[in-house]
């Protein structure tokens, strides 16, 4: 039976492991993570790519693929993507290829095979322990035990230096003499009089006893697989065009950081000696990767290793703690350091808005504080009178209900219709009922509308509009997104865009999710209109607004 414990020790040809095609992560009821037909987390990502949505590739291993129980958006592919949305006011797509226990050689297999058909704009790597293991003879070079018992990736990839050169593609056949040599003392030191040697492999050796009783600092050579992976995986983007950064994990430093209660409890459950051993191996990666960024100008390294020195986040070595399924803060703290140095290499010379300034905390990260306002004149005077502290309190508490134009992504016609003069023609000659409708089949794919995506909520709109739900039932219109494209937007009609997140809402509410899975309820919104709203539960518009 395949397991959450076992799915991602399936033998992947160029990668090594990877995630077992649309293996579901189950958390009761609700299924928040989903394994696409790629093997990585998240949603079926197309190959092809909005003119108007950037893109990222992101490798690691379980550190980048973050928890199994939290929802998608609490994911540190999901925290990537909202903070770079946040920082440059336009869509992302993050597709995080991330898999657990595993090595940068594996990210390197997986960019080199399958990413970069995306044609991502930046690469991200996230490695860091796992690669470190190379020092230490008793885990996973011989024995496949320790950290990640279920791990035996370098025996595999000793195996498969055996059978198959991936360089040329040609299948290794060994003969007699080699298959005899490889079992027997004897006839390795007869087979130079037989004929040439077989090279062994640079992890081949010995087999017996473990070289060491420890953690080990020798043969720090072996990291140097790990730096030449990183420089791979940067020539490999910076060629088709992509930036590169790669950023050296956080780790739990007993040297460096202030350890709390909860840390302390960490070290309780922890190898005292792995914890030492990080200690005196991580300054030596640090500097082999920052003396490598220096050589190559395609390779951006962003030390993150020494990130949480104060905080107590950490629940074992390499995992962020998450507070709730819907929130984990050392997770948001890594992907804002991640985003400000992507946002730094890939809009090098530009100016980009101060999100600092306009950005209230607390609030999603594409809530506009000044288009709520701009849209309702009425509720800054509210909050003068200090009825409320902000916009976005009077949207959750009034203005979502009231139907208001929100400051979340919403339609504008007459700005598009100004924007493309070519689209007004288009809906003058019959071929568009409107310029969202020529957007949504049509204009964005071309890059026609930059900035964040509109979230269209069919149940809000036909609360808002009663005649158009009336329309619907009666057959006129197949949905309340198709009236509209062919009549809401020109009328200016509200409701459609409204925020709503309907995760945030089921996951918390056990009884409302068991009364969608009995079709009671066909989706958290509908019982929020129906029931919710009079019960006074609270809704979500998008992290972090957790409950």
């Amino acid at each position: 039976m395949i397991t959450v414990q076992n799915q991602y020790g399936a033998f992947h040809p160029w990668a090594g492991f990877r995630n077992t095609p649309g293996f579901r992560y189950e958390l009761g009821n609700w299924v928040p993570v989903v394994i696409n037909s790629w093997g990585w987390r998240g949603p079926e990502p197309k190959i092809e790519r909005s003119k108007s949505v950037r893109r990222a590739i992101l490798l690691g291993d379980s550190v980048g693929f973050s928890c199994w129980g939290c929802r998608e958006e609490a994911s540190l592919g999901g925290e990537l993507k909202r903070a770079l949305e946040l920082r440059t006011d336009e869509e992302w797509e993050v597709i995080n290829t991330s898999v657990g226990a595993g090595f940068s050689s594996v990210s390197l297999g997986t960019l080199a095979h399958d990413a970069m058909q995306f044609r991502p704009d930046v690469v991200t790597s996230l490695n860091g322990i796992n690669d470190m293991l190379v020092l230490d003879d008793r885990t996973i070079l011989r024995f496949g035990e320790g950290l990640f018992k279920h791990s035996l990736y370098y025996k595999t990839q000793v195996d498969m230096a055996k059978a198959f050169d991936p360089r040329t593609g040609k299948i290794q056949q060994q003969g007699v003499l080699q298959q005899l040599a490889a079992g027997s003392a004897l006839v390795r030191l007869a087979s130079p009089l037989l004929g040439a040697p077989q090279a062994l492999h640079p992890f081949q050796g010995e087999t017996g006893r473990p070289t060491s009783e420890g953690y080990s600092t020798a043969k720090l050579e072996r990291l140097d697989t790990y730096v030449s992976n990183q420089l791979a995986m940067s020539y490999l983007a910076e060629g088709a065009g992509a930036k590169f950064v790669g950023f050296l994990q956080p780790y739990f430093s007993l040297q460096h950081k202030i350890v709390g209660e909860v840390d302390k409890e960490v070290i309780k459950r922890t190898e005292p000696s792995l914890l030492k051993w990080m200690d005196d191996v991580y300054p030596v990666v640090r500097s082999k990767l920052q003396a490598a960024a220096d050589r190559n100008p395609s390779y951006h390294y962003v030390d993150l290793s020494l990130m949480f020195t104060r905080e107590q986040v950490f629940e074992d070595l390499a995992h962020m703690k998450y507070e709730t399924l819907e929130l984990s803060t050392g997770g948001e703290m890594m992907a804002g350091r991640m985003a400000d140095e992507i946002v730094r290499v890939l809009y090098a010379g530009k100016v980009l808005p101060d999100w600092r300034q306009s950005h209230i905390s607390g609030t999603p990260h594409n809530w506009k504080e000044a288009a709520y306002l701009s849209a309702n004149p009425d509720v800054s005077a509210l909050i003068s009178e200090r009825k409320f502290k902000n916009g976005f309190e009077h949207y959750r508490a009034v203005g979502f209900l009231q139907f208001r134009h929100s400051g979340f992504p919403s339609w504008n016609e007459k700005a598009y219709l100004e924007g493309n003069p070519d689209v007004a023609a288009l809906i003058r000659s019959g071929a568009f009922a409107s310029g969202y409708e020529h957007y949504v089949k049509q204009g964005r794919a071309e890059g026609r509308r930059k900035g964040m995506p509109m979230q269209w909520i069919e149940e809000t709109y036909l609360a808002a509009n009663p005649d158009v739900a009336a329309a619907v039932k009666a057959g006129k219109y197949g949905s309340g997104e198709e009236h509209y494209m062919k009549v809401g937007a020109l009328e200016n009609r509200r409701g459609g865009f409204s925020g709503w997140d309907e995760e945030g809402y089921i996951i918390p509410y056990g009884d409302v999710r068991n009364a969608i899975i009995s079709k009671m309820f066909r989706s958290g919104i509908e019982h929020y209109l129906a029931a919710g709203a009079v019960e006074k539960r609270n809704i979500s518009l998008g992290l972090p607004s957790v409950h």
